[in-house]
């Protein structure tokens, strides 16, 4: 009768301590869990970027509309966890992996040498979601709009991103040719809105050089993704430099505006950052 109890008690634990480590998302085979960002667009880079690595795959054509609902196969039991993007960074401690935007790794301090990999920079992503100047139409051809964007598409420019942001942040050589005689400038302050990091970091480098084509760059730093296209339109900024065109083109669908692209600058690829676990074989 001991016997029984004994076996019994250790089957209870047995069962216990698997359920333990099945919860804590990585420790047994299966159930890991990855967070990637909840917006349509980012997500789907997300998914793109975990099948890339082998992790799942996706239905066929989903392409930069996927949602997770389009994983097909998921041989290592993944659970897709969607947060903002912006709080990804702080679920690390709660998942194996996560796949976080470059500009919000930077500003959580990441080091972005310990991502485990990243999207390609000749893949369709890097092709749609290159960060742009944005302007307002009628100032696609100002003198200020010539100015920021060739210096931002500069060589020195773009050496400062190669050497500054360690694959976080990656220049698109795609230049802008403006052809015709530019409106002159009615004064010779250009306003720029800008996400703390990196586009204001960026901007910064790029002053000097703007200071050298007779104009004065100030910077007006914003931390949501509303405000700075509010303040375009207003009239409030000559420039922006924050979004890519598909969140513009949805903005100005939402809200009746017509602020356009003048150029793209850099873009930032999705990363999987190492969370609960070191390195992507530990799934695999």
């Amino acid at each position: 009768m001991k016997r029984r109890i004994v076996l019994a008690l250790t089957l209870v634990l047995s069962c216990l301590l698997i359920i333990s480590l099945l919860g804590c998302g990585g420790s047994a085979k299966g159930g890991y869990k990855i967070a990637v960002p909840s917006d349509t667009t980012n997500e789907a880079r997300a998914l793109l970027l975990l099948e890339a690595q082998g992790l799942i795959k996706l239905r066929e054509g989903a392409g930069l509309t996927a949602t997770k609902n389009d994983i097909v196969e998921n041989p290592y039991n993944i659970e897709i966890i969607e947060a903002e993007a912006a709080a990804l960074p702080r679920t690390l401690e709660d998942v194996d992996f996560a796949v976080i935007n470059g500009n919000y790794a930077l500003s959580a301090g990441l080091d972005t040498a310990t991502a485990l990999a990243g999207e390609d920079p000749t893949s369709d992503a890097a092709l749609e979601y290159g960060n742009i100047i944005a302007v307002r139409a009628e100032d696609a051809n100002a003198e200020k709009t010539r100015v920021l964007v060739e210096v931002l598409q500069s060589a020195e420019v773009q050496k400062f991103i190669q050497e500054n942001y360690n694959g976080a942040v990656i220049p698109v050589s795609d230049p802008v040719t403006f052809s015709g005689t530019a409106t002159p400038a009615a004064n010779k302050v250009i306003k720029v809105g800008a996400s703390p990091a990196p586009h204001a970091e960026i901007l910064a480098f790029a002053k000097s050089l703007i200071e050298a084509r007779g104009f004065t760059l100030e910077v007006i730093e914003f931390t949501d993704y509303v405000q700075p296209n509010v303040a375009l339109t207003e009239g409030a900024l000559d420039a922006n430099y924050f979004q890519h065109v598909p969140y513009l083109d949805d903005y100005n669908k939402e809200n009746n505006t017509t602020i356009i692209p003048a150029g793209k600058i850099h873009f930032e690829p999705l990363c999987i950052y190492p969370g609960r676990l070191a390195s992507l074989s530990d799934i695999k």
